[in-house]
């Protein structure tokens, strides 16, 4: 088997075991003795056919039985029979390298264990059941690297300068002083200005979404260093767009038009809805951020006498929902609903269900938040926005002439 042949098979022997542990992996004793069983037989079956491609190539050597071997590979200590030849040559790039016999999945089997609210004593006894050779000293050493690392990511520096600002509040129960509690978490999603997306903060609360929470929120940003920011997305709760103006009074504020839409269908008769949000579907497509206001009015006042409170409310904040079309065609899509950062929240939404409906600490919670964040970054949002990268000369323009006094009086 060439170099070439071998990163390949390693590739797919990773993903074959993680995928198998992610998918079965459970506290049940007998589940988890099965899923060994299996992880051996499997291993076992890779290796005898490793040797057959072996032999096949090497007509002058035979195969020459097994011998035992241990080895730690994901979550468990495997009992494996490895093949061997006559003239001693032949080795599965199953196995790690000689004389090792564990791979470097631990530190990413602490986390998951902890992610999934594992007490101290459980994460002992698991690694106990697996055969794993590890001291609490050590679980301890890497429980501290865990925290550090959320620690540094909650107070790293951020950039001076940001495009757009997509914030929401996720809501979960989290269990404190051993009651399970209503919380949310503060979700601010950045695209800088050359169109890279990165998660700029998370921020736990119990009790309901406020304003003044996200006033502590906006208040942490710049004191971590963001002190300009173009336009704030968010969905239209009471007094956020106070907070935001007293944080970044020339920042554009754009209220989640998909938010716009679902309100639509909560407060109109559905045939009402249906018509309303087919010619806010044309609004929102406008090329001029006038002509979509100037449209926008007309078809409110066609529903004032039948939804006069609701109607009222949106002509109030009809700014506020077309905001987005100020900016370059090309970008708007990017910036005119919320979805992106419901998008993140969501995948916290599905680890917090995957551990039994709510999350054992606040600790757990951002542990999760900041797994699923690493994942993206290194994945998804590893390289700009294209078109929103494109534009930035563009959205630089905008961003000058708007903090050009600011500039002025700094020089």
């Amino acid at each position: 088997m060439d170099e070439k042949e071998k990163e390949m098979f390693e590739k797919a022997k990773e993903k074959a075991i993680n995928e198998m542990l992610d998918k079965y992996c459970s506290r049940d004793p007998q589940e988890r003795l099965a899923m060994r069983t299996f992880l051996e037989n499997f291993l076992n079956i890779i290796m005898a056919s490793e040797r057959d491609i072996y032999l096949d190539k090497n007509h002058h050597d035979k195969a020459n039985g097994f011998y035992s071997r241990n080895l730690v590979a994901g979550n468990w200590n495997l009992e494996l029979n490895v093949p061997r030849v006559r003239n001693g040559k032949f080795r599965p790039f199953v196995l790690p390298e000689p004389y090792k016999r564990y791979d470097e999945s631990f530190t990413d089997l602490i986390i998951s264990l902890v992610a999934n609210g594992y007490s101290q004593a459980e994460i002992m006894n698991t690694l106990k059941s697996m055969g794993l050779p590890y001291s609490e000293k050590e679980l301890m050493k890497i429980r501290e690297e865990i925290k550090e690392k959320l620690d540094m990511f909650k107070s790293r520096e951020l950039p001076k300068d940001c495009f757009a600002l997509l914030i929401d509040g996720y809501h979960c129960e989290i269990k404190a002083s051993s009651k399970v509690k209503k919380a949310c978490i503060y979700v601010v999603l950045g695209i800088d200005m050359e169109g890279k997306k990165d998660l700029y903060g998370f921020y736990t609360f119990f009790g309901s979404e406020n304003r003044f929470d996200w006033l502590k929120v906006f208040n942490d940003l710049i004191e971590r260093g963001l002190k300009r920011v173009m336009i704030v997305v968010s969905d239209d709760l009471t007094g956020i767009g106070e907070a935001i103006k007293a944080c970044y009074p020339l920042a554009d504020h754009q209220l989640c038009f998909v938010h716009l839409q679902r309100n639509v269908r909560k407060n109109m008769a559905k045939k009402d809805a249906s018509e309303f949000n087919k010619k806010l579907s044309t609004i929102k497509n406008q090329d001029s951020f006038d002509d979509a206001l100037e449209k926008f009015e007309e078809l409110c006042q066609k529903y004032t006498g039948k939804y006069s409170t609701f109607v009222e409310h949106l002509l109030q904040q009809k700014e506020k929902y077309l905001v987005f079309l100020k900016y370059p065609e090309d970008v708007r899509k990017y910036i005119y609903t919320t979805n992106a950062v419901e998008s993140f929240n969501s995948m916290i939404e599905a680890r917090r269900t995957r551990i039994g409906g709510f999350f054992q600490s606040v600790e757990i919670a951002e542990i999760n938040i900041l797994l699923s964040y690493e994942r993206l970054k290194s994945r998804k949002w590893k390289n700009p926005i294209a078109l929103i990268r494109a534009s930035q000369y563009e959205i630089t323009q905008m961003f000058n002439i708007r903090y050009f006094h600011l500039q002025t009086q700094n020089s």
